[in-house]
């Protein structure tokens, strides 16, 4: 089940701890707020995540953002603590990831 908090960021509670992601991925809005917090322009994110989001999406998830600064902080600091749960979403969101782990376990 699912709750649509603005125009594409929604919570769903069966996914990422109820964590706010865009619409149909699994791009979290804290996702965002990282690269952006890193020196990533808006503009550019949608490249930095494999284009799995466009700027339009990037924008509503930095206002959503700027409006519930707290939980979202939350999220980044929840995850920094806990470092082997903390995926850097260019390799959490890579398309290419299950075929480069299939080929490293068949080379191993």
């Amino acid at each position: 089940m699912s709750q649509t908090i603005s125009r594409y960021v929604v919570r769903d509670v069966e996914t990422l701890l109820k964590e706010p992601t865009i619409i149909g991925t699994q791009v979290t809005v804290r996702d965002i707020v990282e690269l952006w917090q890193s020196g990533v322009a808006p503009e550019e994110i949608s490249a930095e995540l494999f284009d799995l989001v466009s700027a339009a999406p990037v924008f509503d998830a930095l206002s959503f953002y700027l409006d519930n600064q707290s939980e979202i902080d939350g999220y980044i600091e929840w995850y920094r603590d806990r470092p082997p749960l903390n995926v850097p979403a260019k390799l959490r969101l890579n398309p290419l990831r299950d075929e480069v782990n299939q080929a490293i376990e068949a080379a191993r």
